[in-house]
């Protein structure tokens, strides 16, 4: 991509001798405009995406000065660079208090410009890893905070504002696509968000999914992004959608995550494909209670165990007696334990048990906790239910439900290596029990977790040492280690040299 420029001069032979003499394209810089005054150049720097502008300190009327100032305040990361006569090198100095960042003497010397080309790209170069740098600290910092692992310290961060917005959750249906197509399906759903709202923010939330903040003025602007994104899940039928409550402030990040992965989890749970706005089941989750979610992450990581499977009817009869006596109607039990159902139907849809049929199971186990009177009849509906699923995981091949668990679990630490990934984090984001784990890991991979995450993480040190020339400092900090010694330390142990050591040699 070449860095397009803009030539602002009252001598049209100087514009014109610059635009066809200088060797802009060998720099990988294109002359996409050239000006004979302020007001003209405006005009183009309002049509145009410029990066770069050459201009002439004097010139009838508005100055250099005067476009200088305009440019500052209305596109500041442009770069100005001034052409300035001997005797104003005064004005000169002046416009470097203003913010060019070089200036070159008239006649100008087509050397002195083009070397001036190779420190731009350079200044551009740095810039971008800057920039690529704090995108990523800033998107692991938000997804953090979504999911609950962090505060929101906005001032502290540098954290971007959010006035009004609201947040989606986007999920793959299918399961069985490779690592590079998931990634391949992430980026194509990024560009399709960032291309109807180019202010969201996308965090890579999950294997298989993303979360987006989407940043709104008008209530018009909302209804309008949500036709759009229905309309990409329903026509490649590979996406499912939940969109969250609009929110005020940043603060609410946590908030808006959790409505949009219910509601995500809710149309998991049914057959119709598409799009489901958490206001409109908002009465099914409204007698949410921190016991609820402690029921559900301690049923779900005995499911998944084969160790401890068959205890979990008891357990969860006992947890579902203990929130009864809390004093809730027997509308309101129903309520959790119907929460409670589309949230495990949904988990389970990703194990892809064979020949089981969890939609049908799940609307027969809501019709019969609807038609049920009393509070034992409700527990004999999840018990039943529970017991049916306990059944076909024990008939499942254990080794294959393994294997698309650890699956993910390699998929998901590929993907946020950077991120400060903890066995009791995999653990809970998985329903499975820490010490289960980590002995269920060794035995798929042959590695424990840290063996694992050190070798992911040492293997792309590898490739940005290689291919980049970024700060060993930089590096660490993009691969997850906030002590640059401790990072080299570990890349020793693993290489048998430095970061360093091993860039030289390369």
């Amino acid at each position: 991509m070449a860095y397009k420029v803009l030539i602002v001069d009252d001598e049209e032979i100087v514009c014109r001798g610059m635009a066809q003499f200088v060797k802009w394209q060998e720099h990988d810089f294109e002359v996409v405009g050239t000006a004979y005054n302020v007001d003209d150049a405006m005009v183009l720097l309002n049509q145009l995406a410029i990066d770069v502008v050459f201009m002439d300190i004097r010139m009838p009327g508005k100055t250099g000065l005067d476009l200088l100032q305009m440019i500052q305040k209305r596109f500041p990361n442009i770069k100005s660079i001034i052409l300035s006569g001997f005797s104003e090198f005064s004005y000169a100095r002046e416009a470097m208090r203003y913010g060019a960042v070089d200036y070159l003497n008239k006649p100008v010397n087509l050397k002195e410009i083009e070397e001036l080309l190779k420190r731009l790209k350079v200044m551009f170069m740095e810039e971008k890893k800057e920039q690529e740098i704090r995108a990523n600290r800033v998107e692991a910092l938000l997804l953090s905070a979504a999911k609950g692992y962090a505060k929101v310290e906005q001032e502290k961060y540098q954290l971007p504002v959010f006035k009004r917005w609201y947040g989606i959750a986007l999920g793959l249906l299918d399961r069985a696509f490779s690592e590079q197509e998931i990634k391949e399906k992430k980026q194509e759903m990024r560009l399709e968000i960032g291309q109807i709202v180019p202010g969201a923010y996308i965090l890579d939330s999950h294997v298989y999914g993303v979360f987006a903040i989407i940043p709104y003025k008008e209530e018009s602007e909302v209804e309008n992004f949500i036709n759009m994104i229905t309309q990409i899940c329903s026509m490649n039928r590979e996406w499912i959608c939940g969109v969250s409550k609009t929110k005020n402030g940043v603060e609410n990040l946590r908030e808006a995550y959790q409505e949009a992965e219910r509601a995500l989890n809710y149309q998991k749970a049914g057959e119709r494909r598409g799009l489901v706005c958490y206001k409109n089941i908002e009465p099914l989750f409204s007698q949410n209670t921190p016991e609820v979610q402690d029921v559900i992450s301690r049923v779900m990581c005995m499911l998944t165990n084969p160790e401890k499977r068959n205890d979990a009817p008891k357990k969860l009869e006992n947890d579902l007696r203990l929130i009864w006596n809390q004093g809730f109607t027997i509308m309101q039990f129903q309520t959790i334990c119907i929460q409670y159902l589309i949230e495990l139907n949904s988990f389970h849809q990703g194990l892809k048990i064979k020949n089981a049929d969890l939609h049908r199971q799940l609307n027969q186990t809501l019709r019969e906790i609807l038609l049920s009177n009393d509070f034992e009849a409700t527990i004999v509906c999840m018990i039943d239910h529970i017991k049916n699923l306990v059944n076909q995981l024990n008939e499942a091949d254990e080794q294959q439900l393994g294997k698309g668990v650890i699956k993910e679990i390699q998929l998901f630490i590929l993907t946020h290596y950077g991120e400060n990934i903890t066995l009791n984090m995999l653990a809970e984001q998985f329903y499975l029990h820490p010490n289960y784990l980590s002995r269920f890991f060794k035995e798929k991979t042959g590695k424990n977790f840290i063996e694992y995450l050190t070798e992911v993480r040492m293997e792309k040190v590898k490739e940005l040492l290689i291919n980049t020339d970024n700060k060993v400092v930089d590096i660490s900090l993009m691969v997850g280690y906030d002590n640059p010694r401790y990072f080299s330390k570990v890349f020793k142990q693993f290489t048998g040299m430095t970061p360093s050591e091993y860039r030289e040699k390369l």
